[in-house]
């Protein structure tokens, strides 16, 4: 009887350490690199990392409105953002490319009280092997405390 208990036990504790390992993604082309090296970034805290696959003239449009407009705005904004949410965290759920779009469904945290974490769908256009335009998707009450 103890050896059934302990293998539950253990079977338990195997399932659980299983699901808290952060997914991993084999990430295949150079566009999707570049945006794994911008989630990357955005956990590190690091504006000047996050905009490097970035074009100078890049457009951020959250629900068609443009939000940000060009590379040395992103920067700022991203700045902001990290000194506002110094607990931010991202983890990518889904990544695909397509011809010259990246699709991209992460999930944010913005502070360690947040358990569940906010889905955001973006998408991004390349040019010539940049970003130039990001359209997001994202929960209206995202960034309301």
């Amino acid at each position: 009887m103890r050896k059934k208990i302990l293998m539950i036990v253990l079977a338990s504790i195997l399932a659980i350490g299983c699901n808290a390992v952060e997914k991993k993604y084999e990430i295949a082309g150079n566009q999707s690199k570049i945006i794994k090296e911008m989630i990357d970034a955005v956990n590190e805290k690091d504006p000047e990392k996050y905009v490097i696959g970035f074009a100078d003239n890049v457009r951020v449009f959250v629900e068609s409105d443009m939000k940000v407009d060009g590379k040395k705005n992103l920067m700022n904004n991203r700045s902001q953002h990290f000194e506002n949410h110094p607990n931010v965290r991202s983890e990518i759920q889904h990544l695909v490319e397509i011809d010259n779009k990246v699709i991209l469904h992460d999930k944010v945290w913005l502070d360690k009280a947040d358990k569940t974490g906010q889905d955001i769908v973006e998408i991004f256009t390349f040019e010539e092997g940049k970003v130039i335009r990001v359209d997001v998707i994202q929960p209206k009450d995202l960034f309301r405390n």
